[in-house]
């Protein structure tokens, strides 16, 4: 299981909730430019650095999620993820 943060939409109120995703449902991670695009154009209220990254989850639809928006690069989220089975297998 890794940490995430995910941004999301209500109304018009954005928010950040931290997930903990088992990173064997995870199919696909991409960059999401229309949430970095947000970020930079003052369109999201939150208090993260302008210059974060977002990424786009897909998930395995067996988890009963479609797609998650996070926190950080896919680069950044591929660390998590190999920094995490390198602890599993020294366990």
């Amino acid at each position: 299981m890794i940490e995430l943060i995910t941004i999301f939409q209500t109304s018009q109120s954005w928010y950040l909730n931290k997930i903990f995703v088992n990173s064997n449902h995870m199919v696909s991670i991409i960059e999401d430019l229309e949430h970095y695009k947000l970020m930079k154009e003052g369109k999201i209220d939150l208090p993260l650095d302008n210059n974060v990254r977002f990424s786009k989850v897909k998930m395995n639809p067996a988890t009963g999620f479609d797609q998650l928006i996070v926190v950080g690069s896919p680069s950044m989220i591929m660390e998590k993820i190999n920094k995490n089975t390198k602890q599993l297998l020294k366990g």
